[in-house]
């Protein structure tokens, strides 16, 4: 009896193309284990079931010849299989390569990178500036942060759109622009951000400080221990 073929990673992206002139589905890794990005011809896409850990390559090439009317498929299953393979988007032996790969180099690094800087937002200071800038003075911004300026109240907290920060800048300036300015630096700042992927009913902390185009932004270590120590088995540490 033929082995099984690799089961298809239940944590990538998977959407549909949206070149017309490109159709199919399209899949990448938001983990990053894996930087390949693959589109797959709608006729492919429709095989894409049978990696799914108990199916063979034989099932796969009965698949295809049901899908085209062609009996000499074999070469097409196997680039299907090795394209998926090659690019870690099986749960295999090359996916556990690229994922230990991946963890050893974000247990090395002593800080946490900016993830986004050159790409969602401007990485050199002074394009970054502008950026925020521009942010800050949309009319959209000053009329939220005039409106909330009258209501004479101080937050303790405010809450911000997780979306991009082109799709969101007015919403983000409005936001930011309600906390009270500080005489001094030595505020500590509690972030919570939204994760699409993290495990349910579970957060995590960092002990790690993050690099930004600013500067690199300390982590209190001290109350990261606090939260460590008061929630238990709810907390993913890195």
């Amino acid at each position: 009896m033929a082995a099984p073929l690799p089961r298809l990673r239940a944590d990538l992206d998977i959407m549909p193309s949206p070149l017309p002139e490109q159709p199919g589905l399209i899949i990448r890794d938001p983990f990053r284990f894996s930087e390949v990005t693959l589109l797959i011809p709608p006729l492919l896409a429709r095989c894409l079931g049978c990696f799914d850990g108990e199916q063979d390559a034989g099932d796969l090439s009965a698949a295809l010849a049901r899908l085209t009317g062609k009996v000499s498929v074999g070469d097409v299953a196997r680039r299907l299989i090795s394209s998926l393979h090659d690019a870690g988007f099986l749960d295999d032996d090359r996916f556990a390569e690229l994922r230990g790969a991946r963890e050893r180099e974000f247990a090395a690094r002593a800080e946490r990178a900016s993830a986004h800087a050159g790409s969602g937002y401007p990485s050199e200071v002074p394009a970054l500036n502008d950026t925020l800038r521009g942010y800050f003075n949309g009319k959209a911004s000053r009329a939220k942060a005039n409106g909330k300026a009258k209501s004479g109240n101080s937050p303790l907290g405010i809450a911000a759109p997780h979306v991009s920060p082109e799709g969101g800048s007015a919403s983000y300036a409005a936001a930011y622009r309600a906390l009270p300015k500080a005489a001094n630096d030595d505020r500590i700042f509690v972030v919570l951000g939204t994760s699409h992927y993290g495990e349910p009913d579970r957060f995590g902390l960092t002990r790690k400080p993050f690099a930004t185009p600013f500067g690199t932004a300390p982590t209190e270590t001290a109350l990261v221990d606090e939260l460590c120590a008061k929630a238990g088995a709810a907390v993913s540490r890195s």
